[in-house]
């Protein structure tokens, strides 16, 4: 019995055991597939946060959706490799631990990184422009599809979208808005294009001063104070409102001026200090034909006052309530103040409150968006839905909604307004004029819009209402203004009738990992650190690892890794100066778009030691398109090519 019993005792600890070193194994093999994929955990975190950002680009896209469609389908494939890596870490355990995966998944990194920049410019008219062509686009479209595909296909995933009848949709995507971009820009005039068909500088301008706000620099704007004796009276004495505070009329330059009183402080604090930036950059805007035009700060009677452009005709919503203005006029109006509203969002600048109200009418019947009291100019924050009844009812459905987060203002919403202020301008009356503020939010809540009383032989204004749809739906305004400048071709005054997921941003620390913890099992290849650690590198003077990082990605075929290489080539960082390697490298980076390499590719040029014979059509072209790109150097250097003409003549 004894026996027996320590039979059954050796049985039960064998067993004991047995299960301990399974459980033992189990956890082993587990530690080495979790050390596998903990290499892929800092990537990963990358490509979702990267993944969110493409979502944001893509929701405040104004132009060439379709495009940016086309490469969100491939996001959305990135986005479902990036879970199913996730979730199947078992299963990828072996490919996680070659080196050639692991390059490949590098490669994926890169391209969703080329994709979120190729959207970011073409979905703005100062991204399109810095393309040399259109086949230039078409060229990196094509690349991005490619190079995205062959990297799915490395990573060992299939794709929906690799097929014949997929690339007659994204090349007929792609046509498409190539096709309507190059009539938009023929036809959008409002001095957004110059001349000679490059982007108003002034728009350039505005972005840099807005930059310089958002980091606080701004103690060297002062907007233009205009003193009183420059200021006469007109003719006939005129003021405008209904109670005080009035606008008077006064002659500045022979230009008819309307006096608003303000009370701007001239001090050195940084709030001061913005507001004086914010009207500097509120003077630069009258380039366009169709903002009202702001001369300065003067004084009237002692009292300090704004000095802005006058329109005789007062405001759109007192022109249309006392005259019948005509089907082709109300169009025609409608046009012009698409071009604001596009000169306005060329600047990243949303005016919040666009109405009838606060478009300015001249004799001519020229309007001019005025009133930025919400517009804020340099940011887009949100501004409570209670403070601002008088503009419910041309809100955004989305702007409407009560939320702990609220949604941030966007073109769409503009667009909203517009749609809202042509019906207003159609009917002649403030939409859902009988209607309290709670009863506008709960009936367009529900889709629903203000009635359209179409009458025979109206122009087909109603079209535009696709303004009114949901922001997903919605329309651009570069479509907008195309279907408005047709109606405005095809109608003449002759014919015309009377009576439109947030991710926190991680710093490069939480990225890195401890290499020392993994002990239980090594790669048998080296990790290749993230290109921002090259970077980082480069700032604290630490040569030797920012050339590997930038060698290691530029071999990826990274541009930007590739420009880096370039400059460390150039000035003889670490290694031995290779000017005429760096000038390839910085051609190869500056066709890409980099405005930094066209920039260093142009002045490469100069140097016999390039190997390459010096062309002054080639450099000019270079330097152009940096300044375009917003390199503050190439726009320097550009504002004195005269000197370098002659230089090289």
């Amino acid at each position: 019995m004894s026996s027996t019993n320590d039979e059954k005792k050796k049985i039960k600890e064998n067993d004991i055991n047995l299960k301990r070193e399974a459980l033992k194994t189990s956890i082993d093999c587990m530690m080495v597939i979790g050390n596998a994929m903990d290499n892929y955990f800092p990537l990963l975190k990358t490509v979702t946060i990267m993944i969110s950002e493409i979502y944001t680009i893509y929701d405040n896209a104004r132009y060439n959706l379709n495009i940016c469609e086309s490469l969100m389908d491939r996001v959305d494939i990135a986005e479902s490799v990036i879970k199913t890596l996730k979730r199947r870490k078992k299963n990828n355990e072996e490919n996680f631990r070659k080196l050639e995966y692991y390059k490949s998944f590098l490669r994926f990194v890169d391209v969703l990184k080329s994709i979120k920049a190729f959207i970011g410019e073409v979905s703005t008219i100062q991204g399109y422009k810095r393309f040399f062509s259109a086949n230039m686009i078409r060229k990196k479209f094509d690349s991005l599809i490619s190079e995205f595909e062959v990297a799915i296909r490395e990573l060992n995933f299939t794709m929906t979208v690799a097929n014949e009848e997929q690339r007659i949709i994204d090349q007929k995507a792609l046509e498409r808005d190539i096709a309507e971009m190059t009539r938009f820009l023929e036809k959008i005039d409002g001095n957004i294009i110059d001349s000679t068909n490059t982007l108003n500088t002034v728009i350039q301008e505005v972005m840099i001063i807005k930059k310089q706000i958002e980091t606080s620099k701004v103690e060297k704007f002062k907007v233009t104070n205009i003193t009183p004796n420059e200021l006469l009276d007109p003719l006939y004495c005129q003021s405008r409102g209904r109670k005080e505070p009035y606008i008077c009329k006064k002659v500045y330059k022979g230009q008819d001026v309307a006096c608003k009183p303000a009370n701007i402080f001239e001090d050195s604090n940084m709030d001061v200090q913005k507001i004086q930036a914010q009207l500097v950059i509120l003077s630069k805007l009258k380039d366009s034909t169709n903002i009202l035009k702001f001369y300065g700060i003067s004084k009237v009677d002692g009292n300090q006052v704004m000095m802005f452009e006058w329109a005789e005709f007062g405001t759109l919503r007192e022109l249309y309530v006392e005259k019948d203005i005509s089907w082709h006029d109300k169009v025609l109006i409608a046009l012009d103040i698409c071009r604001g509203l596009t000169f306005l969002h060329s600047c990243d600048i949303f005016h919040h409150d666009i109405r009838c109200n606060n478009i300015m009418m001249t004799t001519r019947l020229e309007p001019k968006i005025a009133n930025f009291k919400y517009s804020r100019l340099f940011d887009d924050r949100t501004v409570d839905i209670e403070n601002i009844k008088e503009i419910f009812p041309w809100l955004a459905p989305e702007k409407m909604m009560f939320s702990e987060h609220p949604v941030r203002y966007t073109s769409k919403c503009e667009i909203f307004s517009f749609g809202m202020l042509l019906w207003e301008l159609s009917f002649r009356k403030i939409p859902y004029e009988n209607m309290r503020v709670g009863q506008i939010r709960e009936h367009v809540l529900k889709g629903k819009r203000e009635k359209m009383n179409w009458i025979p032989g109206t122009p087909e204004i109603k079209k535009y209402t696709k303004a009114w749809q949901d922001a997903n739906c919605r329309t651009s305004l570069q479509t907008i203004f195309l279907k408005l400048y047709k109606l405005a071709s095809q109608n003449d005054k002759s014919n015309d009738s009377k009576n439109p997921l947030p991710i926190e941003p991680i710093s490069m620390s939480e990225l890195r990992e401890n290499r020392e913890d993994h002990k239980i099992y090594r790669l048998p290849y080296a990790l290749i650190n993230p290109l921002e650690f090259g970077f980082e590198a480069h700032k604290r003077e630490d040569r030797k690892t920012a050339w590997e990082t930038f060698c290691a990605h530029a071999d990826l075929g990274n541009i930007t890794a590739k420009y880096w290489k370039g400059r460390y080539l150039s000035k003889g960082y670490f290694v031995k100066a290779d000017l005429k390697q760096a000038c390839e490298l910085f051609n190869v980076a500056a066709d890409d778009g980099i405005a930094n390499a066209q920039l260093d590719y142009a002045f490469s040029l100069l140097s016999p030691v390039s190997g390459i014979a010096f062309d002054l059509d080639i450099f000019i072209k270079y330097l152009t398109k940096s300044a375009d790109g917003g390199n503050v150097a190439a726009q320097f250097n550009l504002a004195g090519r005269s000197q370098w003409l002659s230089r090289c003549n």
